[in-house]
């Protein structure tokens, strides 16, 4: 018999990105943002369709394809991204010489 799941069991949002952190949902986070945001470079490539899937794991690697685009995107914005590429090692985000946050990155991409 399935365990019923209660309604406190259930995590948010923002527990789940932590639990499943790592360079990899990181950045696929990343390139989902910057596809939501419609930014130059992301606006074509629909990482919540299948081609998108496919794209993404043809093509990650940190020159010139998915993880070299988020690169140059958040340079484009005075913010250096490091992939550490260990799926539970997080990427790492700087911004005027300091270390911030994953969330503080888009914020600053967003204007806020």
């Amino acid at each position: 018999m399935a365990k019923e799941i209660l309604k406190d069991e259930i995590l948010k949002d923002e527990q789940l990105e932590q639990v499943a952190g790592g360079s990899w949902s990181e950045s696929v986070g990343d390139f989902c943002n910057a596809y939501k945001r419609k930014l130059p470079g992301f606006d074509k490539i629909d990482p919540y369709t299948n081609e998108g899937v496919a794209y993404l794991l043809q093509n990650w690697t940190e020159g010139d394809n998915a993880v070299g685009q988020l690169k140059t995107m958040f340079a484009q914005h005075g913010i250096e991204m490091t992939y550490n590429g260990k799926p539970f090692d997080p990427n790492t985000y700087t911004y005027k010489g300091k270390s911030i946050t994953q969330d503080e990155a888009w914020k600053i991409i967003d204007g806020k």
